[in-house]
């Protein structure tokens, strides 16, 4: 029997740069992508349980998808997150590093 997956993204063509910086203000939102660039590869939802109720992740999952900052494949029961590095260096080059290196240097 073969798994089927979804990938679900947005076009980043349709996304501001104030829309984003709005869904990385939140501080949840922020550490999600922080481990997905920190890991460089999909991971499963099931990696940022340590940050609230699972309605409540879900909820950042989709700001984040929305605002074109992750995609999300679902594989059988699981959802798996990605961060589009590639696509949003091409739109909104240095953002990413930026707003991740702020992210560390805050923590110091």
């Amino acid at each position: 029997m073969e798994i089927s997956s979804d990938v679900m993204s947005t076009n980043l063509d349709n996304v501001s740069l104030p829309a984003i910086l709005r869904s990385l203000s939140d501080p949840t939102r922020l550490e999600i992508i922080s481990r997905l660039a920190e890991a460089g590869t999909a991971l499963s939802c099931d990696n940022f349980n340590d940050l609230g109720k699972k309605s409540n992740l879900s909820q950042h999952y989709r700001n984040l998808r929305e605002n074109g900052l992750v995609t999300i494949q679902r594989k059988g029961r699981h959802a798996f997150l990605e961060l589009r590095v590639h696509a949003l260096n091409q739109h909104f080059p240095g953002l990413l590093e930026g707003v991740i290196s702020a992210k560390r240097a805050s923590q110091s």
